[in-house]
């Protein structure tokens, strides 16, 4: 005997069903068949639910996969990262003939990035403030190989357009988030590509930028997780600081520069993400002195390589050296200085002079320079600052502890006065656009804060120091909310002091 409808509660649908909406007929909503249906012994459907337009994400829009196949794939057809990991001698012979599938950008997607105009109107915020110092995406081969009308036919890239956009955009202050929607959205299209059978030097790009947009805004673990998948990536297509592994068509010098420059960005991430927790393996291998350095960035710009302007790691240090090559340079110390504090440093007693040394004469190369790039000089403070954390504060009584916690007051008193000079009366460390600012300096910063912040009940002079720090991470947070975040950790730490 069937049991009768009334005496149990079926799933509700969110809408009356077709057939009752076509009847005009009273519908009590229920799945898998309403009542009505049931009892007429009709086909009972429901249309899907619709959104409201107000609520409608662009996550919402996008179709179950970024990608709509033009036709059935052959089954017989080898994509080239597959070849590429199981035999790449097969593409070196030519013994087979490469099919590509051509791939559809959602409309969504190309929404978020508005018109030609809009795109380059990003396309010049980002060149004009955070390209001057982390310049690892070719101008030249941008404005003529990558933005032109035909973009939107090129996945990777428009989803290099679209990083560029995130990456320029300053994060909102209500509700202060920066896991925007267009991050999101983003992160989503960016896993989609990175895990296609197309590999794009494009894609490692954008990845890079994700990356760092998440390190500049304390969105952990995944800056650390985006950085590693980064480093296999740029394996994936041939990349790294040698050359060594370099299988894929590069016709031009610019090429291999741009393939270099990305690599060293890798690089740079990955050091910097680790400056306050070391111990945690990189994901990239410690550049070795014979690597080759960045060439000189305005004549990259223009499109200029040649050969002789080359360095390697084991060049002195001179004000002949572009800027982003220091910083290479200023990032390989940062990964020794971590990977020294994280290991026996009891039994290698010289190891730190000569990092100390090496990055005083760092700082003094960074200065020396027509222009000084002071925000690469915040690389390295925070890699000095780094060397001595473990001594800052030291209550040792082990004679070699003494000797590095007094160095460590020394370093503190020195870049102390860097600060009341630059910061507070020149203003060059960071009084300056909020596009401008890189976010490298953070990490020194804040030691330095925490460093004064326990010495103020005795000196009036920390006091002010740490008034003044406190209103400048106030001023960076509106460009990398990384800077809140130390924020809200400096209070923490006045609380603990204050127990």
């Amino acid at each position: 005997m069937r049991t009768p409808i009334s005496e149990y509660d079926p799933p509700q649908a969110h809408q009356v069903c077709i057939s009752c909406k076509k009847r005009k007929r009273k519908c009590n909503k229920a799945r898998p068949k309403c009542s009505s249906c049931l009892e007429r012994n009709l086909n009972c459907e429901y249309s899907a639910p619709r959104k409201s337009s107000d609520s409608t994400s662009v996550l919402d829009q996008l179709p179950n996969s970024f990608f709509v196949d033009d036709g059935p794939a052959d089954a017989q057809s080898i994509d080239i990262p597959t070849i590429l990991f199981l035999d790449p001698t097969i593409l070196r012979n030519g013994y087979v003939e490469i099919s590509r599938t051509a791939n559809l950008v959602p409309e969504p997607i190309l929404r978020l990035l508005g018109d030609l105009e809009e795109i380059e109107e990003i396309s010049s915020r980002f060149f004009g403030h955070i390209h001057l110092w982390m310049p690892f995406i070719s101008k030249k081969r941008f404005y003529e190989i990558h933005l032109r009308p035909s973009f939107q036919s090129r996945p990777d890239i428009v989803l290099l357009l679209l990083s560029l956009k995130l990456i320029t955009t300053l994060p909102p202050t209500q509700p202060r988030n920066p896991r925007t929607s267009l991050y999101k959205t983003i992160k989503h299209f960016y896993l989609e590509l990175e895990g296609s059978s197309t590999l794009s030097i494009l894609i490692l790009q954008a990845g890079v930028l994700l990356a760092f947009y998440e390190l500049g805004h304390a969105i952990y673990p995944a800056a650390y997780l985006s950085i590693g998948a980064c480093a296999r990536y740029a394996h994936a297509l041939g990349i790294n600081a040698s050359g060594k592994l370099n299988k894929g068509r590069v016709v031009t010098l610019v090429e291999v520069e741009e393939r270099r420059r990305v690599w060293w960005a890798i690089v740079i991430l990955d050091r910097f993400v680790s400056v306050g927790c070391p111990g945690r393996p990189f994901a990239t291998a410690n550049p070795i002195l014979e690597d080759y350095l960045p060439v000189d960035d305005k004549a990259w710009d223009e499109g200029i390589i040649r050969p002789e302007d080359y360095f390697t790691l084991s060049s002195p240090m001179s004000s002949h050296m572009s800027k982003f090559a220091l910083l290479c340079q200023a990032a390989r110390l940062l990964g020794q200085v971590l990977d020294y504090v994280s290991s026996d440093h009891a039994v290698h007693d010289d190891v730190w002079i000569q990092l100390d040394r090496t990055l005083q004469s760092m700082t003094a190369a960074s200065l020396k320079v027509d222009a000084p790039d002071y925000s690469q000089i915040t690389f390295v403070y925070s890699a000095l600052v780094a060397l001595y954390t473990p001594w800052i504060a030291s209550s040792s009584s082990n004679e070699a502890d003494n000797v590095r916690s007094q160095r460590a007051k020394v370093i503190i008193e020195q870049i102390t006065e860097t600060i009341k000079e630059n910061l507070m009366a020149r203003k060059c460390f960071f009084g300056v656009d909020p596009e401008d600012m890189s976010p490298w300096g953070l990490f020194f910063a804040y030691r330095i804060s925490v460093s004064h912040m326990r010495r103020s009940r005795e000196n009036p002079d920390s006091l002010y120091i740490l008034k003044n720090l406190k209103e400048v991470f106030m001023t960076i947070d509106s460009r990398w909310n990384a800077a809140g975040v130390y924020l809200q950790l400096l209070e923490a730490q006045e609380v603990m002091e204050n127990c």
